[in-house]
């Protein structure tokens, strides 16, 4: 299979310098949405990467689909996205994720055009809405903790995911050459196992900043039963991203974010990450 590459054109200033200039001017944006007392804020941020997610995922799994089939599951994730926030209750998450799975299955009783694929692409759907809605929404749930420090837990998982991408990039750059052992070749033949040690580097270090910072109520246990899973699943997520991206022949999601690719390739990590931190903040502190 050959992988799709969207070339930029020669003019295009370096993938690095394109990254930092993009990081440059959402970052502060993130910040002032985190540290508004109003959850709206981080909520927003959440919905547009949800929808934009879930649009990068139909066009990667649904492409020889009608336009009215993506637009259907776009729609159907933006309200569920919407109501799983704003009506937060464990009865009403359950029952929308039903209404969510029967929508589906209803709008492809009435608009299948080859019945043998029906099987595979309601499933599809439904990944889609599971991966890019559900998995993230946690991290706007933050905003709701009664003790008033999810804006602390919000720049803890982002710092964790990132600083992980982060520290693989440098490691697997100036140490890879010396050992190159690769990863996991099939799935994502660039990473390395020096690179992945790398990223565990980074997510430690975010923790432990957050400990030393504005999370002083962690302890030092805390700090290692939050880094060392943590990373572990974002790598996971990241991987599970380029394995989904190699099985439909692209190479980036899309092309959203200028230097990072898509919005799936900016938040494959963090989506894996942000479950299990709220759970540890939940049930754990």
């Amino acid at each position: 299979m050959v992988l799709r590459y969207m070339r930029p054109p020669r003019w295009l200033m370096s993938n690095l310098t394109l990254r930092l200039l993009t990081a440059a001017l959402l970052i502060p944006l993130l910040i002032a949405a985190i540290e508004w007392r109003d959850p709206l804020g981080v909520w927003l941020w959440v919905f547009f990467a949800q929808v934009a997610g879930l649009r990068e995922w139909l066009a990667m799994t649904q492409q020889d689909q009608p336009v009215t089939t993506r637009w259907f599951g776009i729609v159907l994730g933006a309200a569920l996205a919407a109501a799983l926030f704003w009506l937060p209750s464990d009865r009403v998450a359950v029952l929308l994720l039903c209404a969510a799975t029967i929508l589906v299955l209803t709008f492809y009783l009435f608009r299948f055009r080859c019945i043998e694929e029906v099987a595979a692409r309601s499933a599809l759907l439904l990944a889609g809405l599971l991966y890019t809605v559900v998995l993230i929404l946690p991290l706007a749930l933050f905003k709701q903790r009664p003790d008033g420090d999810g804006a602390g837990w919000i720049y803890l998982c982002l710092t964790a995911s990132w600083l992980s991408d982060t520290g693989a990039y440098f490691a697997g750059r100036f140490l890879g050459p010396r050992w190159p052992r690769k990863l996991w070749t099939r799935v994502s033949p660039n990473k390395t196992v020096v690179g992945s040690l790398g990223g565990m580097v980074g997510t430690v270090s975010a923790v432990v900043v957050a400990k030393l910072w504005y999370l002083p109520r962690l302890g030092w246990v805390d700090v290692a039963l939050i880094a060392v899973p943590a990373n572990v699943l974002g790598q996971i997520g990241d991987l599970c991203e380029s394995l989904i991206k190699r099985s439909v022949g692209v190479k980036d999601s899309g092309v959203l974010l200028p230097g990072h690719g898509g919005m799936l390739d900016r938040i494959d990590a963090l989506i894996f990450v942000v479950p299990y931190v709220y759970a540890y903040a939940t049930f754990i502190l």
